[in-house]
């Protein structure tokens, strides 16, 4: 039997003895096939996905070396290949805890089944792997074990198994996810055991922990929760959990890990649980990485909004009266329009839409408006209608409404000098993260040592820690050394450049993103822009109205 643990590590079995599989691509394959018994895959498609930094050839041919070492360390019978297609095969001797967590239940499903199931979930699935398939899957399985643990806490609240349900409410909370299911379960458990002080010794971890990890407070359901057990009342017993639908989010994949910038992920959470604000514009210059933190941020609020968290890209819409066409598409509403007149001199479209938006509890992710800054009274239009709707913009410019919250990003954090040892660095510095994280892609042996750590300070330094220039220069990274690399960019800035397909020209080369910025500023603006050249390593304000002749306003 072949018997493999995907939740907390990566470990395998073969006949009881522990299976040494020490290529990671060999790993992820595995871990792939054995998770999607169900289908075999084209080559070509598996390729693309397990490694979609690679070219077709290139990825072909991890896969091939990735199946041999397979084959080679757990044996053929486990495996559907030919020159077409790969699969695992499911009818081979095996056994996968992730299949153990989520397998099938009903209402005949006993306690101790349920507690057998979450006993595999010792962490999340693969730890250390930043695919982005893995992500996904990550969050689903998550889902399912709270899922699971969810029901079998009301089972045992149910029953009056108070040890039980103290000790498996403790084991979720000890996941890290912040689970107020878990933390009532256990209020409830200690009340039970006559522990009324343990009960607001739990309350209180509860508060601390929602505030430090999503800034905001306890549910309602629990503060009523602890109110009623401190006061003595009896406390009904909870109502057993239906399988929960989750919202509908539509946010583009992402092929890459998310680095760095969790305390802009907690702010943004701050302000979008807020009450009282409709709209954050993400506000920085091109390249440093708005997008990705808005999706970022977005994901984290998945099943905050009843009615779904959409994105909306605006990087090709060119005037104002077009916003509502991608909005809709991105909500799947369909316009009906008797005729063109109707169209144009009665603004059907956007009466249609804010009527079908003006009750939904949504959040918008309205990308790149920085173009469309001059002409966005839909934008207002939408908040004033639409109480519940709330939008995450990106923007290199403010978006000038009154209700806006504008929040600025800047760079990664790099190192101003080596003053600790390489792993402490890459794991306190965002920028020298990103930089291992995407040379490692462009050179899967990549590691950073000493003896390069100052060339990748120094280029993470000369890009001034913008994320689209670190990875633009780790992709040189099996090509030229750090230290080549490094010289290049100070010799030349068109060197960063690349030929990614899957990300728009203006992103392409920091000349370009320089060049689109530089197109949005008027002509005054560029003339007092020319006129700051001058100086070199910053200057005041006063310094600045001498030598431009310009004010604050202008």
């Amino acid at each position: 039997m072949l018997e493999v643990q995907l939740l907390g590590k990566f470990a395998a079995k073969l006949k009881g003895e522990p299976l040494d599989i020490p290529s990671r691509p060999a790993q992820v394959l595995l871990a792939y096939l054995i998770l999607n018994t169900h289908k075999s895959y084209r080559r070509e498609n598996l390729a693309g996905l397990l490694w979609p930094d690679s070219d077709e050839t290139n990825a072909r041919n991890n896969l091939r070396q990735a199946l041999w070492r397979l084959r080679k360390s757990v044996g053929d019978d486990f495996f559907l290949a030919d020159k077409v297609s790969v699969g695992f095969n499911p009818q081979a001797d095996y056994r996968l805890d992730a299949d153990q967590l989520q397998a099938d239940i009903d209402d005949t499903t006993s306690v101790e089944t349920l507690m057998q199931m979450v006993a595999v979930y010792e962490d999340k699935l693969l730890p250390g792997f930043y695919d982005n398939w893995v992500t996904l899957e990550q969050e689903r399985l998550q889902a399912v074990y709270e899922d699971r643990m969810q029901l079998l806490l009301v089972r045992l609240v149910e029953a009056a198994r108070w040890r039980d349900a103290r000790e498996w409410a403790e084991r979720w909370i000890a996941q890290g996810l912040t689970p107020e299911p878990a933390y009532r379960a256990l209020m409830t458990a200690l009340a039970g055991l006559g522990d009324l002080s343990g009960v607001a010794v739990a309350y209180q971890r509860c508060t601390e922990a929602l505030d430090e990890e999503l800034g905001v407070e306890p549910s309602t359901d629990t503060q009523t929760l602890f109110q009623r057990l401190t006061t003595g009342e009896v406390v009904p017993p909870p109502q057993t959990p239906h399988p929960r639908s989750r919202p509908t989010v539509k946010l583009p994949l992402q092929p890459t890990p998310f680095i760095g910038r969790q305390n802009d992920l907690r702010e943004i959470a701050n302000l979008i649980n807020n009450p009282s604000t409709r709209l954050v514009t993400i506000l920085g210059p091109g390249g440093i990485g708005k997008t990705r933190l808005a999706i970022e941020a977005a994901q984290a609020h998945s099943d905050s909004f009843a009615d779904g968290v959409y994105f909306v890209s605006l990087a090709s819409v060119n005037a104002a009266d077009q916003i509502a066409a991608p909005i809709a598409t991105a909500v799947d509403f369909s316009f009906h329009i008797r005729d063109q007149r109707e169209r144009w001199e009665n603004d059907a479209e956007n009466d249609q839409l804010l009527a079908y938006l003006c009750d939904k509890r949504i959040l918008l992710i309205l990308d790149n408006l920085e173009h469309l800054l001059a002409e966005i009274p839909f934008i207002a239009d939408l908040l004033q209608s639409a109480g519940e709707i709330k939008i995450l913009a990106t923007s290199r410019e403010r978006l000038g409404l009154r209700g806006e919250t504008v929040y600025p990003i800047g760079s990664l954090r790099v190192p101003v000098k080596i003053s600790e040892d390489v792993p402490t660095i890459i794991d306190r510095h965002d920028a020298i993260q990103l930089f291992v994280n995407c040379a490692q892609r462009a050179q899967p042996t990549f590691e950073l040592t000493v003896d390069h750590l100052d060339d990748v300070i120094n280029i993470c330094q000369l890009v001034d820690g913008m994320p689209l220039g670190i990875e633009l220069a780790a992709a040189w990274v099996g090509v030229l050394t750090p230290q080549e690399i490094a010289a290049e960019i100070k010799s030349n800035l068109d060197f960063l450049t690349a030929n990614w397909r899957d990300i728009p020209a203006r992103h392409q080369s920091i000349r370009s993103v320089f060049e689109s910025s530089w197109q949005r500023l008027t002509a005054t603006e560029q003339d007092v822009f020319q006129q700051l050249s001058v100086f070199r390593g910053g200057f005041t304000r006063q310094a600045a109205e001498h030598i431009t002749g310009a004010t604050l306003p202008s």
